[in-house]
């Protein structure tokens, strides 16, 4: 079985092949679609978060895309769909990490951290106890959290040893996770939910239904003491939205992972964090370069799962973690 890697990292394709053995070849290539229809045109897995529409349509072989992470959304789906032929697989190994990091942003957010420290280098102590901007409290706030799946579970298990409220919301109003939570809606009832809300998470999938679901009307439920942190997509938040509502003091702040536009290469530099609006410049904006689920524990665990899930579909096993191609996540 031959199994496509379009990743600059060597010494990570080196393992797989370990873990694979010799009866797989492990084949790495460029990101770009030349390079891997080249390398990889003839592949029967491939593994990666980007898939181009075209590798799609000229990789005759091609059973299964396996992805490192949980996002889809640079996946052409509609390609897959079309195929009919292919099985799309995530991951959810980074579940609890990227937890934590949600939950470290709430609080670098609510704590007023990132400003104090920033000042605070500079000899001024404007920050300390008595300043302009006294701290959130945690306990016994409220926190919805948009999507309860893998991720949102995990934040949900943490914040409740801060003793926050739980409310969230999902597509279909359900979740295997509902136990976590004190009040469940659908997304489609959750304006009283965010009007009650001092904290909002969002930890959904990015899919059409999803896209800018946090638009000008969401943003103006808040209350204006409330905190926004996204650890799932940009595109989830009307971004000009957002902005406005940070610059204006409709909404307290917002801890952000994810954005809208990222360099052309990944973990480039020369590009701030949003390209049409400075959220840099904001002091009620936390802004984090999309590393929530990178840890060297959790990278090693995302290749065992990944290798692991690419040999059951080698032996015909029950897959982990199948992608629903009609909800797109």
């Amino acid at each position: 079985m031959k199994v496509l890697v379009p990743h600059p990292d060597t010494k990570r394709i080196e393992v797989m092949r370990t873990l694979f053995g010799p009866s797989f070849e492990v084949v790495q290539s460029g990101g770009n679609l030349g390079d891997m229809l080249e390398k990889g045109r003839d592949a029967d897995v491939l593994v990666s978060m980007r898939v181009p529409v075209e590798y799609i349509h000229d990789a005759p072989n091609l059973r299964m895309i396996q992805t490192m992470g949980t996002g889809i959304d640079r996946i052409d789906l509609d390609a897959v769909r079309e195929r009919g032929d292919i099985i799309v697989c995530n991951s959810h190994v980074h579940a609890a990490e990227v937890a934590e990091y949600a939950i470290s942003l709430l609080l670098a957010a609510a704590k007023n951290i990132i400003i104090s420290d920033r000042e605070f280098r500079k000899g001024d102590w404007i920050h300390a106890f008595g300043g302009p901007s006294p701290n959130t409290e945690i306990r016994g706030k409220t926190c919805l959290m948009i999507g309860l799946g893998h991720i949102g579970s995990e934040i949900a298990k943490r914040l409740k040893g801060f003793e926050v409220k739980i409310t969230a919301a999902t597509r279909s109003g359900k979740s295997l996770n509902s136990s976590l939570a004190d009040q469940l809606v659908s997304i489609d009832s959750v304006k009283p939910l965010v009007e009650t809300a001092d904290f909002v998470i969002l930890a959904l999938p990015l899919t059409r239904e999803s896209q800018c679901l946090v638009d000008k009307e969401f943003i103006s439920w808040m209350r204006p003491t409330s905190i926004l942190v996204n650890i799932s997509r940009g595109k989830i938040v009307e971004e000009e939205a957002l902005y406005q509502a940070l610059k204006g003091g409709s909404v307290r702040a917002a801890a952000l992972d994810v954005w809208w536009d990222y360099p052309p290469k990944w973990g480039g530099s020369g590009q701030f964090p949003s390209e049409a609006f400075p959220f840099h410049e904001l002091d009620n904006v936390v802004i984090s370069p999309h590393r929530a689920g990178f840890t060297e524990d959790i990278q090693d665990g995302a290749l065992r799962f990944v290798v692991e899930n690419i040999l059951r579909f080698s032996r015909g096993d029950e897959l982990q973690n199948i992608v629903d191609l009609q909800l797109g996540y």
